[in-house]
């Protein structure tokens, strides 16, 4: 596997993730968490990283080898268009 490959992918892995924990965290223990008024903006702004840590991942999969060799074709089905 390309070794920058599978930096681009665990760097958005590593997104992804900090984004669904910081997620859960709004969502189940809110009550820890100091500025109230702001909390469904906090979590409108890590929803938007969740997805664009998703859409990266799907991205560099559809187009690219574990090689980092460029598919000839994509995958079919790893993108809506």
């Amino acid at each position: 596997m390309s070794h920058f490959y599978k930096a681009a992918i665990s760097h958005w892995e590593a997104k992804r993730d900090e984004a669904i924990a910081t997620l859960e965290l709004y969502f189940q223990k809110s009550v820890g968490i100091g500025e109230h008024s702001k909390i469904l903006d906090e979590i409108h702004v890590w929803t938007h990283q969740l997805s664009e840590a998703e859409e990266n991942i799907q991205s560099l999969k559809t187009h690219f080898e574990d090689d980092g060799y460029v598919r000839e074709k994509p995958i079919k089905g790893m993108l809506n268009g």
